[in-house]
């Protein structure tokens, strides 16, 4: 998350750890008002990726290189 906060300093992050299923915290994220979801599992980790979720979109969901962060969002 810290990393992820480096990279994207204009945007508020908040974090969910565990505690239900990706649905769930699907939901959580949308009733936040949150554009997007940002997915860091062991994958990610391991890769170096990040998957992004679009919540108000119907653009389909990405896993990009974590470098390719600002750029994706800059979109936004």
């Amino acid at each position: 998350a810290e990393r992820i906060r480096n990279l994207l300093p204009h945007f508020a992050l908040q974090t969910h750890m565990g505690g239900g299923s990706f649905g769930s915290l699907f939901k959580k994220a949308d009733k936040s008002g949150a554009k997007v979801a940002l997915i860091v599992g062991e994958e990610e980790i391991a890769n170096d990726t990040i998957s992004v979720k679009f919540l108000r979109s119907d653009k389909p969901q990405q896993t990009i290189a974590l470098e390719q962060i600002q750029s994706i969002l800059g979109e936004i």
